[in-house]
C-alpha cells in the first residue's frame, strides 16, 4: 500500500472515531429526552386524573345541591302557583275590608 491508502484508511478510521463520538453524545441526549418524556408523560396523567376527581367533586356537590333545594323548589312552585296568588289577594281583599269595618266601629274618619 502507498502512503496515499494508508492516509486515507487512517482518515477512514478518525471518521468513523469522529461518527462514534457523535453517537454517543446524541445517545446520551436521547436517553434524556425519553426519560423527561416519561415525566411529562406520567405529569400529564396526573393533572388528568385530578382534573376528572374535580370534575367528580363538582357533579357530586351539584347533586347534594339539587337534593337539598329540592324542598324550595317544590314551595316555589307552590307560591308562584296562579291559584295560590289568588287566594292570597283574596285573602288581602277581605282583610281590608274587615278592618274598615272595625275603623268605621269605632268611628275614624
Amino acid at each position: 500500500m502507498t502512503l496515499l491508502a494508508w492516509i486515507g484508511v487512517g482518515m477512514l478510521v478518525l471518521a468513523a472515531a469522529i461518527s462514534l463520538v457523535a453517537a454517543g453524545a446524541l445517545l446520551t441526549r436521547l436517553l434524556r429526552v425519553g426519560r423527561v418524556l416519561r415525566e411529562t408523560r406520567a405529569l400529564a396523567l396526573t393533572y388528568r386524573l385530578v382534573v376528572g376527581i374535580t370534575t367528580l367533586e363538582l357533579r357530586l356537590a351539584a347533586l347534594e345541591r339539587h337534593q337539598l333545594l329540592r324542598p324550595w323548589r317544590r314551595l316555589r312552585r307552590w307560591v308562584t302557583h296562579p291559584l295560590t296568588i289568588a287566594l292570597f289577594e283574596s285573602w288581602m281583599r277581605r282583610r281590608s275590608r274587615v278592618q274598615e269595618a272595625r275603623l268605621e266601629v269605632v268611628g275614624s274618619p
